[in-house]
């Protein structure tokens, strides 16, 4: 039955899709790419949610909260300051140049080549970063609501193979064929259902916290059990430590809602500025709601899951032996860890359990570390700290009624499995369906405008009509979404998938930001700045990630690329100053679009600050 609903309601979309877009005229450039500049505040608003509101955010964020509390809210609540910006500082700017992308724009600012260069980073990024983490994300999710390995047969491995192309396939036939205007109402239809079983899933969870109870009565067992998990600031050693929100955290979320060129394509589609700002607007009343959905569940299924009742005490699931030879050790900072078979362990001469149990109290060497074994495991056996430090080995209970944190993003798939009742779990199923392919074919319009506009017709072709451009499109995103779904399963392992790409992310977009934000403060400043600054902070920050990472590390990430962003905004101001363009650049009018601003943005935009900060000192 879930199957049937999920069968039912994915194709639901995909049938009032076609019905509401089969008429719109997408032959032309402005067609395709921008749905013919008529998009309306709503339909940018559910659009932009949407396509954020993926399978990344509802498994990752919540998987992060699930270890980390609610402080990784800032992912969601601190976005609402960033479209402010967006509405009333970069919109009007990037609607005035009537452009397509943003390094369309860069090309308008200084030159061709700083367009190119920016092109083929998003290409790249988006191939190799942003949409096989999607795929992915999707993929876990989705296994872990319908049980589609139980349903087939299939191993772990195969499942997630499987799953990954077939929605890298619905995915694409969105995104390569219907172009930008069936991105935007298919996100449009979908975020109706997001909203709504997002919000039930944490109504049902408070309930299942109470034990059948009050949602009242849930959230107060919440707090009450878990009150570490409600301090919107987060300490030193979670993913978000409060510095962060005024250096990396503050500028990856301005760079992702005013210059990613996959969210901020369909503000380039609005009717006129008083739409877009609707709806950049009304896109961010939504964000500062959005940890009941994003961020409430993963503390629910920490309750549900990761908690267990130890000779009186609540104490947390760490991990699960997994192998048939499991090694607990003490690594050389004092913290326990799981080692199986998969790992290292057999370098450390635990190729079976006896010859495990002869290593207890010895150091091994594994890797460049020394480890001192604490116990040999068979596998289902859960470890957990107590409140005094001491590692704890639980034998005897179902590990798959557990969550531990070593595996957090399967925290929310279970939840919904467990909370929505059966015939609702294939809905949902299906909206997350919905939100994978949003983000997966937003970004795929995305790569495919990009790689048309800015490499075919700028480059290989110049004299190319409106319908070879797009059919350039068309080959480029289908061989994207090929190497994305390649990709994809290989990033089975990764400890927080959502603290991946945010880290990865940084490598992009802090150069990219930088040279679009430089651009429009200093209008002396040349194109081979602009240029030296993306590649330039590219190999920066990619070095510091993986040359010197424990710099990185010592420093915070977030605080190392506020780093990089004041270094290159410095050179960028300077090169201006001191070597600056013959003469300063003038933003003209293209007359593509009415900039006539909408009255209620600077009211809304007060209010929504406003919000931010009330939530913030609320949970302080």
């Amino acid at each position: 039955m879930q199957i049937f609903y999920f069968v039912f309601f994915t194709g639901l979309v995909g049938l009032l899709t076609f019905i509401l877009t089969r008429r719109k005229g997408d032959d032309s450039l402005a067609g395709y790419f921008l749905a013919g500049r008529a998009l309306t505040g709503g339909v940018i608003a559910g659009s932009l949610l949407l396509t954020n509101l993926s399978t990344e955010q509802l498994v990752g964020l919540n998987g992060a909260a699930f270890k980390d509390g609610i402080s990784v809210m800032a992912w969601e609540v601190v976005a609402a300051i960033a479209l402010v910006v967006m509405a009333l500082y970069f919109l009007p700017k990037f609607l005035r140049s009537g452009i397509t992308t943003v390094p369309e724009f860069l090309e308008e600012r200084y030159d061709r080549g700083t367009r190119t260069i920016t092109a083929y980073i998003f290409i790249f990024a988006y191939a190799g970063i942003l949409l096989p983490i999607v795929l992915y994300t999707g993929a876990t999710g989705l296994n872990s609501m319908l049980d589609v390995e139980g349903l087939t047969g299939l191993t772990a491995d195969q499942t997630l193979w499987m799953t990954v192309w077939l929605v890298g396939i619905l995915g694409s036939m969105y995104a390569i064929f219907g172009g930008l205007k069936s991105v935007a109402v298919s996100d449009t239809i979908n975020g109706f259902g997001l909203v709504i079983g997002g919000v039930l899933i944490s109504v049902l969870g408070l309930k299942a916290v109470a034990d059948g109870g009050s949602m009242a009565e849930g959230w107060r067992i919440l707090q009450e059990s878990n009150p570490e998990k409600f301090k919107s600031f987060g300490t030193e050693g979670q993913s978000v430590p409060w510095p962060t929100l005024f250096t990396g955290v503050l500028l990856l979320n301005l760079f992702y809602w005013c210059t990613n060129q996959q969210i901020i394509q369909r503000t380039f589609g609005a009717r006129n500025l008083k739409e877009g700002q609707k709806g950049v607007l009304i896109a961010g009343c939504f964000k500062v709601l959005a940890p009941l959905i994003l961020v409430l569940p993963g503390i629910i299924a920490f309750q549900l899951y990761c908690r267990y009742n130890h000779n009186g005490e609540q104490v947390s699931i760490d991990n699960v032996s997994a192998g048939e030879v499991t090694l607990l050790l003490r690594n050389p900072d004092g913290k326990a860890v799981v080692m199986t078979s998969v790992d290292e362990t057999d370098v450390a001469g635990a190729s079976n359990l006896a010859a495990a149990k002869q290593l207890v109290g010895e150091e091994v060497a594994i890797g460049d570390s020394s480890y001192t074994v604490i116990d040999a495991l068979e596998a289902g056996v859960l470890v957990a700290t107590d409140r005094h430090g001491e590692t704890l080995t639980i034998r005897g209970q179902d590990v798959n009624d557990f969550v531990s944190l070593s595996s957090v993003d399967k925290a929310y798939g279970k939840l919904v499995g467990n909370v929505l009742p059966k015939s609702l779990v294939g809905f949902f199923a299906a909206v997350m369906i919905g939100a994978i392919l949003s983000s997966f074919n937003s970004a795929l319009n995305s790569t495919a405008t990009l790689f048309s506009l800015g490499v075919y017709k700028g480059q290989i072709n110049p004299a190319a009509n409106d319908r070879t451009v797009i059919r350039a499109g068309m080959i480029c995103g289908l061989a994207v979404a090929i190497v994305a779904m390649t990709v994809a399963p290989m990033l089975k392992g990764q400890e927080s998938i959502f603290g991946y790409l945010q880290k990865m992310n940084g490598i992009y977009f802090i150069p990219i930001f930088a040279v679009v934000l430089a651009g429009l403060i200093h209008r002396r400043i040349p194109a081979w700045a602009a240029q030296v600054a993306v590649v330039g902070g590219v190999a920066l920050i990619a070095i510091g990630y993986f040359v010197t990472p424990q710099f990185v590390e010592r420093i915070n990430e977030f605080h190392f690329l506020g780093i990089a962003f004041a270094i290159l905004m410095a050179f960028l101001l300077a090169a201006g100053t001191f070597a600056p363009r013959a003469e300063p650049w003038t933003h003209e009018h293209s007359g593509d679009v009415d900039l006539t601003p909408w009255g209620g943005a600077i009211p809304v935009a007060l209010l929504l600050v406003v919000v931010v900060l009330t939530i913030y000192l609320s949970f302080a």
